[in-house]
C-alpha cells in the first residue's frame, strides 16, 4: 500500500512538471507570436512614414527641376509667378517657391508673408554656405532644415543647383513649413498618435541630427520600435508602439498556466490523503 502511495505522489510530481512546461511553452509561444506581429506593425509604420518623406522629395525635386531648366534655356523671362503658382496648386503641401542667383533670394512666390526674404544674402549665415555648397556639390536636390526661416516660422528649404554654362549661376528652392511637412506625413504637431510615438531626425552638415518632435521625450532605446535610415532626405525614422500587449498577456498566460498547475497537483494530492 505505501508502494503505491509512493508511487502515486511521484506521478502526481511528475504530472504538476509536465502541466507547468507545457503551459509555460504554449504561454511563450502566444507571446513570441503576438510579439513578432507588434513588431510588424511598426515596421510597417516606419516604411509608410519613409515612403511619405520620399513622396514629398520627389515632389519638390520636380518643381526645382523644372524652374532650373527654364532659368537654364532663358525660358523664364517674366513668367516666375504664373509658373510658380501653376507648380504649387499641383503640390499642396509645399508652401513656396525661390529662386537665388549668386547667393541672394531674387524671386519668391507667393510673395505676400515672404517679402523679407527677397534680397537676403545668404552668405551672411556660414550654415546656409554649407549646405548651398552640398548641395552644388551633389549635383541634386538637398533639403537644408528644420532652421528658423527669414519670413517667420520653422521649416526646410530644398535646393536645386541651376548651372548655366558650366557655371554655377544659382539655385531654385522650394519651402516647406514645419507644420505642412507634418501633415504631409499624416501626423499632428506632438509626434504621438493613438498607437505610435514617432520621432524624425534630420542630419544638418556640421550638426548632429536635429529631431523634428523636440518636446516628444520618448524613449526610443527600448520596447516595441523600429527604425530606418531614409537617404533621400538624411533622415533618421523611428516608431515606438504605445502601449504593448504581448508582454502582459504573455505573463497573465503564464500565470495562469502555473496557477492551472498548482491546482491539478493540489487536488491530486488531497485524492491520494483519502486512501
Amino acid at each position: 500500500m505505501y508502494a503505491i502511495i509512493k508511487h502515486s505522489k511521484l506521478t502526481s510530481w511528475l504530472v504538476f512538471v509536465l502541466m507547468i512546461v507545457i503551459t509555460q511553452v504554449l504561454a511563450w509561444k502566444w507571446f513570441d507570436k503576438e510579439r513578432s506581429l507588434e513588431k510588424q506593425l511598426v515596421e510597417r509604420e516606419v516604411i509608410h512614414i519613409g515612403n511619405l518623406i520620399e513622396t514629398t522629395i520627389q515632389n519638390s525635386n520636380s518643381i526645382t527641376s523644372v524652374m532650373a531648366s527654364m532659368v537654364e534655356h532663358d525660358l523664364l523671362n517674366n513668367h516666375f509667378d504664373l509658373i510658380a503658382e501653376k507648380l504649387l496648386n499641383q503640390n499642396k503641401y509645399i508652401d513656396g517657391i525661390q529662386l537665388v542667383q549668386d547667393m541672394v533670394i531674387t524671386h519668391t512666390y507667393p510673395l505676400k508673408g515672404n517679402e523679407k526674404a527677397i534680397g537676403y544674402n545668404l552668405k551672411t549665415d556660414p550654415s546656409h554656405v554649407r549646405e548651398l555648397m552640398l548641395s552644388s556639390s551633389l549635383q541634386q536636390l538637398h533639403f537644408e532644415g528644420p532652421f528658423n526661416l527669414r519670413q517667420g516660422g520653422i521649416g526646410f528649404v530644398g535646393r536645386y543647383p541651376i548651372i548655366q554654362q558650366d557655371t554655377l549661376w544659382g539655385f531654385a528652392a522650394v519651402i516647406i513649413r514645419k507644420e505642412n511637412f507634418i501633415k504631409s506625413l499624416g501626423l499632428n504637431q506632438s509626434g504621438i498618435s493613438n498607437l505610435f510615438y514617432y520621432q524624425l531626425r534630420k542630419q544638418q552638415e556640421g550638426a548632429k541630427y536635429t529631431p523634428l518632435f523636440a518636446n516628444n521625450r520618448t524613449d526610443f532605446s527600448s520596447g516595441v520600435i523600429a527604425e530606418k535610415y531614409n537617404a533621400v532626405g538624411d533622415w533618421i525614422i523611428q516608431v515606438k508602439l504605445k502601449k504593448s500587449r504581448a508582454t502582459k498577456m504573455g505573463l497573465s498566460l503564464s500565470l495562469i498556466g502555473l496557477l492551472i498547475s498548482l491546482i491539478m497537483f493540489y487536488t491530486m494530492i488531497l485524492n491520494l490523503k483519502r486512501y
